[in-house]
């Protein structure tokens, strides 16, 4: 694949993986989940909450190609023939560790799409609030906590990766790289935020992604 076909499809994979990423939170309904209740079993059973979830699982799923894509683009662009840049190595790094980052928080995301559906539609046909205490269980059950845990580690480090490689690169793919990074190291701690603070994070991914994707387009051989 040539150069040019490479930022392409990489600067598409990271616009559309921007998208879906910011409408994550933005699409999701936020009810009020410090009290069990109707209205709370109605959020749950929406289809904005699939929606959004599955927004979210394939904006995840699109990092590891979109990373891929970055590794061609530096390798392509590079003037060191002896041996692969450390930016073409550090990208690399990145595509495996969001492939198994991406897998491992779809096990969890999966889980919790459907099955706190299920539950609050079973709330709802019973009028039964107080069934909405199996939410927790879902959500709290320690291997889902652990399995979505290393998701997210390393979904981070993948993220420390992509600005180690953008590094090596010039200008706008330098910051897009690092902006990238932020957003993926604070996927975890964005979870204990309010909404405002997760649609702020979601902007922030998106704004990352973006400039990655008009970086690859529009930049220039890295030093």
């Amino acid at each position: 694949m040539s150069a040019t076909r490479s930022a392409r499809w990489t600067a598409s994979g990271a616009v559309t993986a921007a998208v879906l990423l910011l409408l994550f939170p933005a699409l999701r309904p936020w009810p009020d989940e410090t009290v069990a209740s109707l209205a709370l079993a109605d959020g749950f059973a929406s289809g904005r909450w699939v929606a959004a979830h599955l927004c979210g699982i394939a904006g995840l799923t699109l990092l590891a190609p979109t990373f891929l894509g970055l590794r061609q683009v530096l390798a392509a662009r590079s003037t060191t023939t002896a041996h692969r840049p450390p930016g073409v190595r550090a990208a690399s790094a990145a595509t495996w560790t969001a492939w198994a980052g991406a897998a491992l928080c779809a096990l969890y995301f999966g889980a919790e799409t459907f099955g706190i559906r299920t539950v609050a539609q079973a709330a709802l046909r019973a009028g039964d609030p107080a069934m909405l205490a199996d939410v927790d269980v879902l959500r709290n059950q320690p291997v889902a906590l652990a399995t979505f845990g290393a998701g997210l580690a390393l979904l981070a480090a993948s993220g420390v990766l992509v600005a180690v490689a953008g590094w090596h690169g010039r200008g706008l793919l330098r910051w897009a790289g690092l902006v990238v990074a932020a957003g993926l190291v604070l996927y975890l701690p964005q979870f204990f935020g309010p909404p405002a603070v997760r649609v702020g994070h979601g902007v922030l991914l998106a704004l990352g992604l973006l400039g990655l994707a008009r970086a690859v387009v529009r930049g220039r051989p890295p030093r």
